[in-house]
């Protein structure tokens, strides 16, 4: 997302239960040629504690990650998250809120910045289709159970 609502943030669901969000996220700092990165946030009640954020690098490459619904939630009003994803809000004098996302792996780190409006609207949408508490009701236990279980 961009600290300013972009023309191309644009958030769509399906009847299958997805809420998508389209925009573009912007580097802190600034890196030199480069804008921004374009991101698809996804939320599906397939796995409804979890966000879904894929980073189009390019047409061919896209980096995922994957974060709680509810540490983004959170980080939308203050520090959220420890180790590798690291969420807070900004609201600078003279600048648009914005929202930060400080992701951290083996290979590198970045912090980007998302326009908070748009994606705390977005947040809202995935929670009046699945609210708060109402998670767990939705996976299916069994599977999950067997997944986590070493071949009989």
């Amino acid at each position: 997302m961009t600290e300013h609502a972009h023309p191309s943030d644009r958030a769509h669901g399906n009847p299958l239960g997805t809420l998508e969000l389209l925009t573009t996220l912007q580097f802190r700092p600034v890196p030199p040629g480069h804008a921004g990165i374009d991101c698809r946030f996804g939320y599906s009640v397939d796995d409804p504690f979890a966000v879904r954020m894929d980073l189009l690098v390019t047409a061919e490459t896209r980096v995922t990650w994957v974060v709680g619904r509810d540490l983004l939630s959170a980080g939308t009003d203050r520090l959220s998250g420890e180790g590798d994803c690291k969420v807070w809000p900004s609201t600078g004098p003279g600048e648009r809120p914005s929202l930060h996302l400080r992701l951290e792996s083996p290979h590198g780190h970045a912090t980007l910045a998302a326009d908070l409006t748009v994606l705390r609207r977005w947040l809202e949408d995935t929670y009046a289709m699945v609210p708060s508490g109402s998670e767990g009701a939705l996976l299916d236990w069994a599977t999950l159970t067997e997944s986590l279980l070493p071949p009989v």
